[in-house]
């Protein structure tokens, strides 16, 4: 009797962002995992798509954006707005917070086709608007309350988020930082942190940081940045990396600045994780538009494709440590896989600090297939 293929994939690019190989083979997903190949053996195969001239990559994740629909402003349906750029996994920046996350699990996280994970607000009502700063006052910090919601969902929480930005964090004094790593430290959990705007000078907030947090918008250019004087990366930067510590481009709107990041790149600080940090305010525009926007950005100032994809899938993988095989094409990992092009096409960005982008190689998502179905086709890719 013929084994059972549920989707194979022929004739792809495969891009192995664990071994940074690309070679050209086929992929076979069976009950919603991948399973080992075998040309010579006889298959029954349901739906069979010929990715020739295309490539194929594990699933790509969002690892930052805010995704708490009908319930805070800066969201947007997770759904509608990313299988179509390509990702099949995402992680919620800290939308929600203890008083409002069974809301977030009940309607978003157990509701949507999309693979979500998320980081919980220090801030009990987490980012409800961008019209005013969340309240992270340690004084209302509940280790209990954490740890409760931790067990119950330890399989998509992933940590704490702190917004760490002069706006966010004044009004509460200058232990905010020390408040949540001794919070984080009780409930045996990293941080995400953001370090756009920050209070203090990054050569201060660097080394507090602990192996396994991760710092997003690490290439923001508002107060202090990872550039001195000179212009040369602090070594606080590379003595964290050497420490453990991840850093997160988490792009956005206003969060990234090229003439740092060009700076970075020069001196080969590169990101572990790309990410969009993307809200209902920067989907579709020129600002961020999206995932694949975002990594066709990164490899126009250089990254090379292998760089890029690894940077959405394998890399947030391991430094979040999602379950289940994502990031990876294992034998047995859940059947999340990514088939895109890359196109020879201009495109144009502005970002919220007024720097203009230009870029002639478009990274272009074709299908979307999560946990072994097809979620998402092009009209251009075969039929």
């Amino acid at each position: 009797m013929s084994e059972k293929i549920d989707i194979l994939i022929k004739n792809a690019n495969i891009i192995d962002p664990e071994k940074g190989t690309i070679k050209k083979g086929n992929i076979a997903i069976s009950n919603g995992k991948f399973i080992e190949y075998d040309m010579k053996k006889s298959y029954s195969v349901n739906d069979q798509l010929d990715a020739e001239g295309y490539y194929i990559s594990p699933g790509w994740i969002d690892s930052h954006t805010h995704i708490f629909k009908d319930v805070t402003e800066p969201r947007f349906a997770a759904d509608l707005g990313l299988i179509p750029m390509g990702v099949t996994t995402t992680i919620d920046g800290g939308s929600s917070g203890i008083a409002t996350w069974p809301a977030f699990k009940k309607n978003i996280v157990d509701e949507s086709y999309l693979n979500i994970f998320y980081s919980i607000n220090v801030s009990p009502a987490g980012q409800i608007t961008e019209r005013y700063p969340e309240n992270v006052d340690p004084l209302h910090y509940d280790a209990d309350k954490l740890r409760e919601l931790m067990k119950i969902d330890s399989v998509h929480v992933r940590g704490l988020k702190l917004r760490y930005g002069s706006e966010v964090v004044e009004p509460f004094g200058n232990d905010v930082l020390d408040k949540t790593i001794q919070l984080a430290d009780k409930l045996n959990c990293a941080i995400t942190l953001h370090v756009t705007n920050p209070p203090c000078p990054m050569e201060e907030i660097l080394p507090k940081m602990r192996p396994g947090d991760v710092i997003c918008h690490i290439y923001q250019g508002k107060s202090s940045t990872i550039i001195d004087a000179d212009g040369k990366v602090k070594s606080a930067v590379f003595e964290a990396r050497e420490r453990g510590v991840y850093f997160d481009s988490a792009d956005a709107r206003i969060n990234h600045c090229y003439s740092i990041i060009k700076s970075a790149l020069k001196q080969g600080f590169k990101p572990d994780i790309i990410s969009t940090d993307l809200t209902k305010n920067g989907i579709f525009s020129n600002m961020c538009w999206g995932l694949p926007v975002v990594l066709s950005k990164w490899l126009n100032l250089g990254l090379s494709l292998d760089e890029v994809i690894a940077a959405c899938t394998c890399n947030p993988a391991k430094i979040h440590h999602l379950p289940d095989g994502i990031g990876t094409f294992n034998h047995g990992a859940a059947g999340n896989a990514t088939i895109f092009s890359v196109e020879d096409k201009e495109f144009d960005l502005k970002n919220r600090m007024g720097e203009d982008f230009h870029g002639n190689k478009l990274i272009v998502p074709q299908v979307t297939i999560i946990n072994g179905s097809i979620r998402y086709k092009s009209l251009m890719f075969p039929l």
